[in-house]
This record gives C-alpha cells, structure tokens and sequence, in this order.
C-alpha cells in the first residue's frame, strides 16, 4: 500500500477514535520506516492517555539532536573537564546557530574537534554522538552526569575501578566499540537498520531515537488498517496479532524488555513481541568479567542475569515481571511513593509482613529501612559512577562484604557502623530463621564456588557438575556453570553432564552446554553438536556451526539439509547483522584457516588492520597467523610494528618467541616471555609458551639475552 493511502487511512482512524467524532485529525507518519511500521503518531488517536503518558517518559526523550530543551550537560559555565592529561572543552557556536561541540585534546596531545549530533539520555548520564565522515556515530568521550551535575570522562577517568583506557584498547572511545551503529544501535533507537558498507567500510544508519511504541508493541500498520476498516466500532475478534505485555506469561514479557536489558549477543534482526527470544538473542551468564562471586552484577550488564536468578517471579502468586514495578508507559510512576505503597507489591504475596512490617524489617514502619527493596533491592555499583538496584532479590548477608568485597544493602544506610557490628546484628536478628540459615549456607557456597571458578574451573568440576544436573536451580545459575565448564569439557565427569544438558527443555542452559561441548575432545561431543543443528532455536544452532567448522573443514561444503540451514544462519549473522564486528571477523579468519583456505583467512585479517588501525591486537593475529604459516620474517616485521604501538602486546611477544624458538634461539625467546610475566600477563597462552620453552631448554632456565632479530 502506498505511503499516501495509509496517511489517509490513518487520519480516518483517528477521527474515529478521538473524542470529538467528525474533527479529521491528520497525524504526521515518521519517513523512512521499515515495511509494517506505522510509527508512533499513528497510536495517538486510539490511545491518547497512555501516548501522552509515554511521551513525558525516559523511552520517549531518550534520545535526540541537541537543543536547548534536551541537552543537560553545562556548556557554557562549568564546560572545561581535564584528567590524566586530556582536556574537553564544551560549547555552543553563535556563528552556526548555537550548535554543540566538544574539543578534546588526548593524552599524547592530539587535538580534534567535534560537531555534536545526538544527546542520548537524560536520567543518569548524558552522552554525546558526532557522526564521522564515513557515517559512523562515534560516542565522545566525555559525559555529563546527571545525578552529580558534573562532568566525567569514559576514556581517561578510571572505569570500574580499572585505569585509564589505553588507544590501542578496542574500548578507547576512538576504537570500534564505541561506535554507536556497531555496538549501541540495536538498543538505543527503535526500528534501526544499520546499513553497513562492507567493501567502503561506512554506514548509512537510520532509526527512530525514541523507544517507541513499536519498538515493545510490534510493528502496526496491520492493527491500524484493520481499525480503520472497523471505523473504530469495537468488535469481539480483536486478536489482530499485535501483543500486549500484560497478556503475555511474566517470563515472555520479561523478554521483551529483556532484548534491550540484557548483555547479550545477537544472532538475527527482526524480533517481535511474540518472537522465540532465544532465536535472536543469547543473554550472557555468570563470567569472572563483571559478576562478584555471589553471582551478582558489578557491571552493567543490564537486568537480565539478575531478575533471571531471583525466586519470586516462578513462584509468585500474583504475577511479577518488567511492567509491575515499571509500568511501561510510565518509568517513573514508582517515584514519591509510600513505603506501604512501594511495599504492596511484595507484602502481595508476604501476606504476614502487611502488618507486621516493623516486626520483620526491625525498622520504623515508614522509614526507609521498611522498604523491601532498600534491603532486597539495594543499589549496587557498576562502574561510570552509577549504582543500578540489584534484581535478583536476594537478603542482605554482610559478611559477603569481609570474605568478597560485595556490597551489602545493611552498609548502604549504616556506613559508619563497623563491619563486625553489621555481622552481629545480623546473626542477632535473623541466625534462629531456619530460612535465613539455609539461604546464607547456599550462598556461601556459591562464593566458594564462583570464586575458584572465575580463576579455574578444575578444582570445582564436581560443584558446577552438581549445579548442572539441580533442577531446582535457577536456569541462570546453571547455564553458567555450563559455560564455566567450557574450559574442563574433556573431564569425563563434565563431559557426561554437558551432554545431559544440551537436551535440556530451557534453551540458555542448552546453548551453554553446546557452547562447552565444543571445546571437549570426546566423540560423543561432536554428536551432541551435530544434534544441535536441528535445535529449535536459531542461536544454538549457529553456535553448534561454529564449532563444528573449526573442528572440521568438510561443515564448510556439508550438503544435508541441518547443516546448510544452520551455515547460511551463522553466515547471515556474521555477514549482515554483525559484518562491522571486528572481533567475528577475526574468528572468522581462525575457521577459514582450519577450513584449508589460509588465503582468504589471511585477506580478512589483513583487510581487519585496516579498518581496525587503531586497534593493534587485530596486527598481532595477523602475526601470529604469519608465524603458523612459517613466514618468520614477515611475523616479526608485524609483531614489531604492534609494539611500537602497544608495547608489551601479549599476542605480539608470543609472536616473537615463537619466531625465536623456531630458530633456535630459545634463551631469548624466555626472555621476552619473562618480559611479559614482568608486566603482569599470567594468562593461559603465556603460561602455556613458558612451559613449552622451559621443556625445550631441558627443563632449567638458563641465563638469557636480550632478544634480537
């Protein structure tokens, strides 16, 4: 149907709809939207109260050009931030029609100056877009806060307790991802088509900034033709396939929410309200990266894991998903509540608690420490100066705090007490609760077990083994444990649950299990993997490919049907949702390699430093590429060029001991794998060279030269 009929339609419905019967009110349509959407003028008429509460809300002025009505951060008075040696300056130009900018001189002295495009946020941060010649909205480094009035920086300022980002790191605010088409489109804008260039390396992204109605409804142009041939009379059939979350069971409409609010990877586009979430997406699960050792988030890794491990939402009596604390019209309507009225929720279902608050909480009924969610939801910290309250609603245990360094809500509001005392009262107040008793045992349990796992799952195969296999267990906990086995999949013990779990009915412990068995040297693994082409999600089937291809080349030409459907789904991933990713790029170079194609892995990778400059990590692959081929020569040419860039590269040292090694220099190939020892770098690959190296020279280590050509 053409643009202008469905204008027409659209303005038939209206005058259906509003309350004043007769008066044509024709909405504007949004350009450019993608087939099926009608765009979120389009609702107003039929649905004018929740459209007008939606548009006072953080979804719809989430983000947009910047003007004086959006843009928070001080860019006149308090518009000058230096740390670690780089200066932002922020202002306005008269000369250009009071356009943003930002001015920012790094570390080494390079000055640049940039043209604001987009303001993304309002509520805790504000960030600032510019968008690049070749079309990509790069994020600028400096934000403004918004809960402390000031301005911080992403790039020089410590995030997550960590030092300053270095240039060569694909996180540096220059690099890959920080680039919005890349890595913040698919969340932060509704109806977003990337449109990437492969051949030319540059982007023609559209999307609308708002998170509209679309984006959680579905696309509408259906529903609304539909009501404007029902002239806007209500009839009995009124399924006309666009959902509504509160129909949903609370685990479907979590997910809604959840393909924005989770950390998670991407496997197609497309998804809708009644979509197989796990077709499009695979949420991240419990890794030493981001997770304390309760299994807790200490970074932003959005709600998902979280809100996925809590114990109310299975057994609630009344329903607990997204939309019951946030409504999802209106974010903020939870704000200038009671604390009865934030606690009818839970006191729902904790029907004794109702009456008795003060006798379960041990505070004054209408103080703060009444409220549910100050001792079950506390905030935690999670890096650029933000705390997010905690979803897996959980009870305080203090001594988290002493043993891991994991924040407790009892020290939220009592930070002058002693740690000890917080303890104590604890144990005083709560240790005769047998339920007490039972979640704080499980719970250090968990801390045992995490915190050998985050470092090596070997030790603690028989726990995650028994975490696997305990039905009872949240689907989270247990597709981590999968996932922390990957690294030990060829113990027999871990092997024979993996492959019990891959047959699992929940598809996050499926797809983690699947992702473990790849890396397990049984047979029976190849057959699990072979099965799981036929799975009946898209995202386990791609992850079992990719396994598959670098195990054996001949999946690459495999004619049967399951492995053909599952190829062409991991080559759409890798080709056109993600074919700006540097980093599956890069795994697609190790497949074509394993495939007996080493020109064509060595032309992406070389093809990778150069749309990757910045970033040398992608050189040293390169390199170490070079060395398995045998071109020594070429290898060290690369591996110095990376160091000159990013001394002491772990990728680009072991590049040059192994070209020393192979030339039977051994002395100083342990030289600079003791060089990088000395700089800290004890990971795997490191340990695993020195040992070989060591073997090689007879076991001792002997005296060793500075390294040379």
């Amino acid at each position: 149907m053409r643009r202008l009929e469905v204008c027409v339609m659209l303005a038939v419905a209206l005058a259906a709809c509003s309350p004043e019967r007769g008066r044509v009110v024709q909405p504007p349509l949004q350009a450019d939207l993608p087939e099926g959407f009608a765009g979120s003028a389009a609702c107003q008429g039929c649905h004018p109260a929740a459209f007008d509460t939606w548009q006072k809300s953080v979804h719809a002025r989430h983000m947009a050009p910047p003007g004086p009505d959006f843009v928070v951060g001080d860019f006149e008075h308090d518009n000058v931030y230096e740390i670690a040696g780089t200066r932002s300056r922020m202002y306005r130009e008269p000369a250009q029609g009071g356009r943003y900018f930002m001015e920012y001189t790094d570390a080494d002295g390079e000055r640049t100056t940039h043209a604001i495009d987009w303001a993304l946020g309002q509520t805790r941060h504000q960030v600032y877009l510019t968008r690049m010649d070749d079309g990509r909205l790069q994020v600028l480094p400096t934000y403004w806060n918004v809960e402390e009035g000031h301005w911080r920086d992403a790039t020089e300022g410590a995030i997550d307790g960590k030092p300053p980002i270095a240039r060569s790191d694909r996180n540096h605010w220059r690099n890959h991802t920080r680039t919005f088409n890349l890595s913040c489109l698919e969340c932060h804008g509704s109806q977003g088509r990337k449109n990437y260039d492969a051949p030319g390396n540059r982007y023609d992204s559209r999307f609308e900034p708002s998170i509209d109605c679309e984006a959680c409804h579905g696309a509408a142009l259906d529903h609304v033709q539909r009501w404007v041939r029902l002239e806007g009379q209500v009839r009995a059939d009124r399924d006309d396939g666009l959902p509504h979350l509160g129909g949903m069971g609370w685990q479907a409409s979590v997910e809604v929410c959840s393909s924005c609010h989770a950390k998670k990877k991407v496997y197609a586009n497309g998804y809708t309200p009644r979509s197989a979430f796990y077709d499009f997406f695979m949420p991240d699960v419990w890794e030493s990266e981001g997770y304390f050792v309760d299994g807790r988030s200490s970074n932003l890794n959005y709600r998902f894991v979280d809100f996925m491990q809590n114990r109310c939402s299975p057994n609630a009596h009344r329903r607990l998903d997204c939309g019951s604390c946030h409504p999802p019209h209106d974010l903020e309507s939870a704000r200038g509540k009671s604390v009865d009225q934030q606690n009818a929720l839970c006191t729902g279902c904790h029907l004794s608690y109702a009456n008795a608050l003060s006798e379960h909480t041990h505070h004054k009924r209408a103080s703060e420490g009444s409220a549910c969610i100050a001792c079950h939801m506390p905030p935690m910290p999670l890096g650029l100066r933000m705390t997010v309250r905690d979803h897996s609603i959980g009870s305080p245990l203090p001594e988290l705090t002493r043993l891991h360094g994991i924040p407790n809500a009892c020290a939220n509001c009592h930070a002058d007490r002693p740690q000890e005392t917080l303890e104590a009262d604890m144990e005083r107040l709560w240790g005769s609760r047998e339920s007490y008793r039972t979640y704080r045992a499980e719970m250090l349990e968990r801390t045992r077990v995490l915190k050998q796992a985050f470092k090596d799952s070997a030790p603690v195969i028989g726990d995650l083994v028994g975490w696997l296999k305990d039905t009872s267990l949240s689907v989270v906990q247990r597709a981590s444990a999968a996932n922390l086995m990957g690294v030990s999949a060829g113990v027999p013990a871990a092997t024979a649950a993996l492959l019990e779990a891959a047959n699992e009915p929940h598809p996050l412990v499926r797809f983690y299990a699947v992702l473990a068995l790849g890396q397990s040297p049984d047979p029976r693994a190849r057959a699990a993997l072979e099965k799981a082409l036929s799975d009946s999600m898209r995202a386990i089937r791609v992850r079992a490919f990719e396994s598959l291809e670098l195990l054996d080349a001949a999946y690459a030409s495999d004619t049967r049907p399951e492995v053909a459907k599952a190829r062409e789904e991991a080559r759409v991933r890798r080709e056109d949702i993600r074919g700006d990713d540097p980093a599956l790029k890069s795994e697609r170079a190790l497949a074509l390699f394993y495939q007996g194609k080493p020109a064509e892995a060595e032309a992406l990778l070389r093809r990778l430093v150069t749309i990757a400059p910045r970033v040398p990590g992608y050189r040293a692959d390169l390199a170490q590429y070079l060395v398995a081929n045998g071109r020594l020569d070429e290898a060290w040419t690369e591996a110095e060029t990376v160091e000159r860039g990013d001394p002491g590269n772990v990728g680009a040292g072991l590049t040059r001991a192994e070209v020393l090694m192979r030339r039977g220099r051994g002395p100083e190939a342990l030289a600079v794998v003791d060089a990088l020892v000395a700089r800290g770098h004890q990971e795997p690959p490191v340990q695993a060279m020195r040992q070989a190296i060591v073997q090689a020279l007879g076991g001792g280590a002997p005296p060793t030269a500075a390294p040379g050509r």
